[in-house]
């Protein structure tokens, strides 16, 4: 045998079947249970899964850490998510299927509250001294136009992140 060459294989992917004979997940509390005793763990049948990290709940299951979000889209769904899961309400521990959806880096960019030096979203200063907004959209920049205050600036690329992001878009 070569150094660094598993002779079992690389790990597979964790299916939905496997989840649901590891785990129960209430989709009303967002809470996932063992189903089983955990081999060379303390955890029993009955138990709360998971640990509570920074970003939100992490369930390790045959060798690997998965995300709780993750895991409750592949349970509910039966599939692994396209795209990153987003808590609606922001709090990443709150995994209750009401409040899980997908989202893509774009719609997760327009989330963020992320503001340039003027401490508005999508708002620069000009040379001559007009503002000017601008979106962006699948990492591709839309132009919006140059204003004479801050305030139409930014105004003007609230009404384009709402048109674009819909229910994604960033509450001014």
């Amino acid at each position: 045998m070569t150094l660094g060459v598993s002779v079992t294989g690389p790990k597979r992917m964790l299916t939905a079947a496997r989840l649901r004979k590891q785990l129960t997940y209430d989709p009303l509390t967002g809470v996932f249970r063992w189903k089983v005793k955990v081999f060379g763990s303390k955890m029993h049948e009955g138990d709360i899964a998971g640990c509570s990290a920074r970003r939100g709940l992490l369930i390790h299951i045959d060798g690997r850490l998965y995300k709780g979000r993750r895991l409750a889209w592949l349970y509910m769904k039966g599939t692994w998510p396209k795209h990153k899961i987003n808590c609606i309400n922001g709090n990443p521990s709150d995994i209750r299927w009401a409040n899980l959806r997908q989202i893509t880096h774009s719609q997760m960019r327009t989330l963020s509250d992320a503001a340039g030096k003027l401490g508005v979203k999508g708002v620069w200063l000009t040379k001559n001294g007009t503002y000017a907004a601008e979106l962006r959209v699948d990492f591709q920049k839309r132009y919006l136009g140059c204003f004479e205050t801050i305030e139409e600036a930014s105004a003007a690329y609230a009404k384009a992140a709402r048109e674009v992001y819909g229910p994604f878009a960033r509450k001014p």
